[in-house]
């Protein structure tokens, strides 16, 4: 996992990266309280190994996941997703790829 600014991965909280070597990097805002980070992690783990095709769903399950491991990090994850930027974000997002 790797520690990155914020303002290199905004406005996501994280990034599953699947290399053409095959190899799997994590990226994770270190802003972000430990407590989020555990979440993020589990959640961009669960990313890794998801064959799903439909992003909604993609991100239900990873979510699940996530919030099965880490049920506080979830919880606060989920208040500060409440920001308009990430609403914002979750709106475009949905436009673009649904």
């Amino acid at each position: 996992m790797l520690k990155i600014e914020y303002k290199d991965i905004k406005p996501s909280f994280g990034k599953a990266i699947i290399k053409s070597d095959g190899s799997k990097v994590i990226e994770i805002d270190a802003s972000l309280s430990k407590s989020i980070q555990a979440f993020i992690l589990k959640h961009e783990e669960y990313h890794l190994s998801d064959k799903a095709v439909n992003w909604v769903w993609r991100e239900i399950k990873a979510n699940l996941y996530g919030a099965y491991y880490e049920p506080w990090g979830f919880i606060r994850c989920l208040f500060k997703s409440l920001a308009w930027y990430r609403i914002m974000f979750y709106i475009e997002r949905f436009r673009t790829k649904s």
